[in-house]
């Protein structure tokens, strides 16, 4: 029977490569983008940083879990 971890393991894992690739065309953007005022408003980092918490601790679980 699989794990109840498997899943929010593997969904955290999705979010840290989702906001690495937002965080990389963040900075990809041209200064226009920036003067018209249209910045990003989410702190991919810190979205990257959490997610990859959160994904090492339930893959720990999921771990344990076997």
């Amino acid at each position: 029977m699989q794990s109840d971890y498997a899943w929010p393991t593997l969904l955290f894992v999705a979010l840290a490569v989702l906001s690495v690739a937002a965080d990389w065309r963040r900075h990809r953007r041209r200064e226009a983008d920036r003067a018209a005022g249209r910045t990003g408003w989410v702190p991919w980092p810190l979205v990257t940083v959490l997610a990859l918490i959160m994904a090492s601790l339930f893959a720990a679980w999921w771990i344990g879990d076997t």
